[in-house]
């Protein structure tokens, strides 16, 4: 192969370890005749780029908190055609580089996996291992569509031009699961490689409960509104038979559960995909054609009016005595207005328009 390979290493404080992977990327060229140009992308205080700079190698020392900002700014500055990053902490083995090349002639993007390699006893905290990353394997799957056994993994090669083409906007740790859900809708080739995973040398950077949450945010802000759609009106219109005329159907409508919970999970599922799409377009600057047409629809004196209605109704049934005999119906009324008043008030200040 002929092109030039820029292997991007995303640094934050990895002096123990980055002088090894780099001494290790250049083995690997030289026994593979490889063009290989090797970029440090670094925010480190511990005088990383000291030790990146000794090796000869490229450092963009941009001093940014944040493993998707180091990535993109390690991209942007390379000069190869072909990108190839991974985590400068030992954990990932160079040797493979071939093997991704290989992969890519027929891909787009190509995972090294490391559920499908070895992973060594102490390399992956357990949580990470049997919950964390399978977890969300199984909602990108099932919400977007997307089949992979190592969603998370920090080991991926791609085409500059595919990556801009990709246009990622999150700076965290989200970036891995962006990349994969903008692959999908742009109906891109993802391949996966085992590789195998070993322990890191120096201290982990990984926040796993924020970091974690972030990737759950992100999975749904964008998931497709038609989930939310029919799963909230679903709940809510099974609520609303249970609440009803449950007691003429079956034990289960009539329970408390399925008359009272129902109606107002569903509401909120339904708020909740509104307010998931309208932080994609307002805060990550991505178009949707339903959040733009409903913006151009929404009215919050309607919204209030509708709200004011539930309640309303409930308070005509306390005044006329039916409430005693109807409590389940009075409360759902007024906790369903409730929620129209304040979560539309939210839409309002949110609003696109």
């Amino acid at each position: 192969m002929n092109s030039i390979i820029s292997v991007v290493l995303p640094c934050r404080n990895e002096k123990e370890t980055v002088g090894r992977c780099i001494r290790e990327i250049k083995k690997v060229a030289g026994e593979n005749s490889l063009s290989i140009e090797i970029i440090v992308s670094d925010s480190s205080n511990d005088g990383t780029e000291k030790i990146a700079e000794t090796e000869g190698v490229r450092v963009i020392k941009h001093d940014t908190e944040g493993y998707g900002f180091a990535v993109k700014e390690g991209i942007k500055n390379a000069s190869g055609e072909i990108i190839i990053y991974a985590d400068a902490d030992n954990t990932y083995q160079f040797t493979d580089i071939p093997k991704f090349l290989k992969e890519l002639e027929k891909s787009d993007i190509v995972l090294g996996s490391r559920f499908r390699g070895t992973i060594e006893t102490g390399a992956m905290p357990l949580l990470h291992r049997f919950l964390g990353t399978p977890l969300f394997n199984l909602l990108l799957f099932v919400l977007l569509g997307i089949k992979t056994s190592d969603s998370q993994s920090g080991y991926r090669a791609l085409r500059k031009k595919t990556f801009l083409e990709l246009d990622q906007k999150t700076n965290g740790m989200e970036f891995a699961t962006e990349m994969m859900i903008k692959a999908k809708r742009k109906n891109l080739v993802i391949k996966e490689i085992a590789t195998d995973y070993s322990r890191r040398g120096g201290t982990s950077k990984l926040r796993r409960y924020r970091d974690g949450f972030a990737h759950l945010k992100y999975i749904l802000i964008q998931t497709p509104i038609v989930f939310y759609l029919v799963t909230g009106s679903m709940l809510f219109i099974t609520g609303m038979i249970g609440l009803l005329w449950g007691n003429h159907i079956t034990p289960f409508l009539a329970s408390a559960t399925v008359k009272i919970f129902f109606p107002i999970l569903g509401i909120q599922i339904l708020f909740l995909g509104l307010f998931a799409k309208t932080y994609l377009t307002t805060r990550l600057g991505e178009t949707d054609e339903f959040i733009k047409n409903f913006y151009e629809k929404f009215k919050f004196s309607f919204a209030l009016i509708l709200g004011f209605l539930f309640i309303g109704g409930a308070l005509v049934m306390k005044i006329t005595g039916t409430s005693e005999v109807d409590f389940d119906k009075t409360l759902v009324s007024i906790l369903i207005g409730l929620q129209v008043i304040f979560n539309s008030t939210i839409l309002s200040t949110l609003s696109i328009k």
